[in-house]
């Protein structure tokens, strides 16, 4: 690769004025992964075949940073049906995803990224189309009044008095890009631009001379209806233009007037900025030979004294030396270069790559005007604020806290990972409450037991909890654009459909009263089959057996088993003196009360000196463990789910078998044969799903 970036700017500095970005910018450390798929167009069934590389962002070589990618099929709705994660050897990777046979069909898209790109926009990450089934094919057949329209002005938006270019793009309902033909005209009725058509993505260009305070429409006009599309304002800030010409590229800032305040114009190829140079009075304009230059997107900015970016331009150099990529496909660089990089994907972009003709070239230099640069935000750049969340994972890690039995951070101690399938054991140190363990590549089924220790090698009932990781969202691949009402000077990319909720990590209990972990960022390579469970248990029911309290895994306390039953609530009970409270089983289905009072010789009660535990009030039902009453307050505060064999609510006449005068009914728990009881870890249990087995590279 050509060392452009000390040569090109050294030559040009004292040429054109421009003047080298000071060492302040921070180096933007990014990769980026490319795919290609054997075959885009697949049946339910099938298998997709995907091969591809993880190279650094800006030199385009074998990256030094990740060595785990994930890659997602995502549908229509933005979902992602199956997310696998495997391991590049030498920057390539390859991998066979399976599609479900019962799949719908339709438009899907397979994206991939790693764990470090997770730290800049979900746009970088590369979408290749996979059609499976019978696609929907896009239609011209919807009626003109159901079309959507978005304006896009170079630049950003539209000055007085200059010649300047403005994009549109015109859409069904759906998305789907609709080819159609207008004429731009004054609020008055005056034609001042006809001739107007948009391609086959739905986009079209204008040129032409807006005057301050008046008002433009674009009138798309079908077989027998028109629709008019109110134009955006001008703007009183100065506006980036840009050309490209072979070698050349040529910028112009067009202002209203004479600038009175200053701008810096800052220029950055493959994330790193490259040039500045400041922007006042009659210095408006100049060309920059970007003949060592390899292919890439060049990405302006135009920055007021207040670090505040007015205008912005992307374009794409066809003419540099096009970066080699171990790929089937030739245009595979091209493609990566011109779609990673921007802050809404362009899913369409190849077709501007197969054919380098002016057409093409003009057909791509739309979709850019109506884009802007987004791996990072310029505010981010100028201000320094580069704070990754994500490392790359170079190998697989799990992170955690613990905690003591107060909730206290374990300042010193050890934890130890035992994978269950193979018995291997990993270990690492506590530092200040956290600690992050390494071990070997896993399949998919392993289980991790991870237990922490004192600096004393003890486990006095630490706690262990693992970290969250939160999988990047799904960026909407179908835009709606709702563009047709603008006020002011601003300009809209509005979508209808909106990203997914973030995915966390899901957590249950075991058998062994271990909270178990689905970590999400393992991969999901395998379908899993959950059980039916049937909508029964969540109305209520007269009788929980020992196969539901294994299965559901309610083995923290009596109150999830309880709550499952109906015809009675737990309730706190106070004595009539206040200050003592007991847990009973108050009947839902009204109270029955049996009064019998105890007199002397004189007719006056007698004070009772029955155990207030023992007493019931009207509607409290009556408590028997294996037949022998038992006082409810016992039961809920002592008993181990782990011991009941079953719970059965009793009506009154099946009662009279086991006791008399329960007016409400009584509560039968049977229990299981004595054994020990279990001792409870606070380890936790992690269920990763693995490492999918990829293909031979």
């Amino acid at each position: 690769m050509k060392k452009y970036y000390c040569l090109c700017i050294a030559l040009l500095a004292p040429l054109m004025g421009f003047a080298v970005v000071n060492a302040d910018y921070p180096e933007l450390q990014a990769e980026k992964v490319f795919l290609n798929v054997e075959h885009s167009k697949l049946w339910p069934g099938d298998t997709l075949a995907v091969s591809g590389g993880l190279t650094d962002a800006f030199l385009l070589d074998s990256t030094h940073y990740s060595r785990y990618v994930y890659l997602e099929l995502v549908g229509a709705n933005d979902s992602v049906f199956v997310r696998h994660k495997i391991r590049a050897e030498n920057g390539l990777f390859c991998d066979r995803i399976p599609i479900d046979k019962f799949i719908v069909s339709g438009d899907y898209y397979l994206r991939g990224y790693t764990r470090f790109m997770a730290n800049y926009k979900v746009t970088s990450f590369p979408m290749v189309p996979v059609v499976v089934g019978n696609a929907q094919t896009r239609t011209d057949s919807l009626p003109l009044a159901d079309s959507r329209l978005s304006f896009y002005p170079e630049g950003g938006h539209l000055v007085s008095g200059k010649l300047q270019n403005m994009v549109f793009r015109i859409t069904d309902p759906k998305g789907a890009p609709l080819e159609k033909k207008g004429v731009l005209v004054s609020v008055s009725g005056d034609t001042i631009l006809s001739r107007i058509s948009s391609d086959r993505n739905g986009y079209g260009c204008i040129s032409f001379v807006p005057s301050e305070g008046k008002e433009y429409l674009l009138s798309m006009k079908g077989e027998d209806k028109e629709e008019l599309f109110k134009v955006p304002l001008c703007n009183s800030n100065p506006v980036l233009q840009v050309n490209l010409n072979r070698h050349q590229l040529r910028y112009t800032v067009q202002a209203p007037a004479k600038l009175t305040e200053s701008y810096q114009l800052v220029l950055m190829f493959r994330g790193q900025v490259c040039l500045q140079k400041k922007i006042s009075g009659d210095a408006l304009s100049g060309i920059i030979d970007v003949s060592e230059y390899e292919q890439g997107l060049f990405a302006f900015a135009l920055i007021d004294d207040a670090g505040k970016v007015v205008s912005e331009r992307v374009i794409f150099n066809h003419a540099g030396a096009r970066p080699a990529l171990p790929d089937h496909s030739p245009l595979a660089a091209a493609q990566l270069l011109v779609t990673t990089d921007l802050k809404y994907p362009l899913i369409d972009a190849a077709s501007c790559f197969e054919n380098l003709d002016t057409d093409a070239v003009s057909q791509l230099d739309r979709m850019l005007i109506a884009n802007t640069w987004g791996r990072f935000d310029w505010a981010d750049l100028l201000q320094q604020r580069f704070d990754y969340r994500y490392m790359p994972e170079q190998l697989l890690t799990f992170q955690g806290k613990v905690f003591t039995e107060l909730n206290n951070k374990q300042k010193e101690g050890s934890v130890i990972a035992f994978n269950q399938l193979n018995g291997f054991t990993y270990d690492a140190e506590i530092k200040d409450g956290a600690f992050e363990v390494a071990v070997d590549d896993y399949g998919v089924g392993t289980t991790f037991f991870i237990q922490a220790y004192n600096a004393k090698g003890k486990s006095p009932a630490l706690k262990v909890e693992a970290d969250e990781f939160e999988f990047p969202v799904v960026y909407p691949h179908v835009f709606v654009f709702a563009g047709t009402d603008f006020t002011g000077t601003s300009y809209a990319v509005e979508s209808a459909a909106t990203y997914n909720k973030k995915q966390r990590i899901e957590s249950r209990y075991d058998d062994d009263r271990n909270k178990v972990y689905q970590i999400p960022e393992i991969t999901l390579s395998a379908r899993k089959k959950i059980k039916h469970i049937e909508s029964k248990p969540f109305y209520g029911v007269n009788l929980i057996t020992r196969e539901t309290i294994d299965n559901q895994n309610f083995t923290s306390d009596m109150f999830s088993l309880l709550e499952r039953m109906i015809g009675f609530r737990i309730a706190k009970i106070e004595q009539s003196e206040g200050g003592i409270w007991r847990y009973g089983l108050l009947s839902t289905r009204g109270q029955s009360s049996f009064l019998q009072e105890r007199r002397d010789k004189d007719g006056e009660s007698l004070e009772t000196s029955a155990d207030f535990y023992d007493n019931l009030r009207p509607g409290e039902l009556v408590v028997l463990v294996d037949g022998v009453r038992t006082s409810a307050d016992y039961v809920i505060r002592t008993m181990d789910p782990k011991q009941v064999e079953s719970i059965e609510r009793l009506t009154p006449g099946q009662t009279l078998k086991y006791v008399a005068n329960a007016l409400d009914g009584a509560l039968l728990i049977k229990t299981r044969v004595y054994q020990e009881a279990e001792f409870k870890s606070k380890g936790v249990k992690l269920e990763p799903l693995g490492l999918s087995r990829g293909c031979s590279l």
